[in-house]
């Protein structure tokens, strides 16, 4: 088998959904391929740059959103598109967290909220930290919302997690409107 960009993306998606994010290492995706490890560094030159094909990937599935005119509902729909593609996979939101912290994205989701919120007239840099504050608790509460799915055998997790980010999109889009007010 010819390897590629798509095939290794496919089969690291593979193993993030079966395995977990600690499983998915060049050796055992070079495994799973039946190819030497030193094939993954031909089309992927880290770890890093792998995770960020992945999360690539992951950030496709939320799509982008076609604005309605009404920034707070474009802004939560966004978001629950972005939570959907990110709980859709094993360990999601550390993947896209981990990509965005090593700069591996060509996708921006802040660019795509900050799109969302050009509406309002806010300021360039305001937009910017209003972005990023809406990415940030949704990744936040995605990677809280998987890491008790986990833990759910040991404990009760009674919260519902599409409320709670109903509730923090809410909140935070009252504060941005609050602060374009001023």
């Amino acid at each position: 088998m010819q390897l590629s960009k798509d095939i290794i993306i496919d089969a690291a998606v593979e193993i993030l959904d079966n395995y977990g994010l600690p499983d998915l290492t060049i050796r055992r995706l070079a495994r799973h391929l039946n190819a030497a490890a030193g094939a993954m560094y031909w089309h992927f030159p880290s770890k890093q740059a792998l995770l960020g094909g992945v999360a690539e990937r992951i950030l496709a599935e939320a799509g982008t959103p076609t604005g309605t005119g009404d920034w707070r509902l474009d802004v939560t729909a966004y978001a629950f598109s972005l939570r959907e593609a990110l709980i859709a996979h094993n360990d999601g939101a550390e993947v896209v967290a981990a990509a965005l912290a090593a700069a591996t994205l060509d996708t921006s989701p802040a660019a795509i909220f900050s799109d969302l919120l050009l509406p309002l007239g806010l300021p360039a840099d305001d937009r910017a930290d209003a972005s990023a504050t809406l990415l940030y608790f949704v990744l936040g509460a995605t990677v809280d919302e998987q890491t008790a799915k986990l833990a759910r055998a040991e404990t009760q997790h009674t919260t519902d997690p599409a409320a709670r980010l109903r509730r923090g999109v809410t909140i935070i889009t009252a504060g941005i409107a609050a602060n374009a007010g001023r």
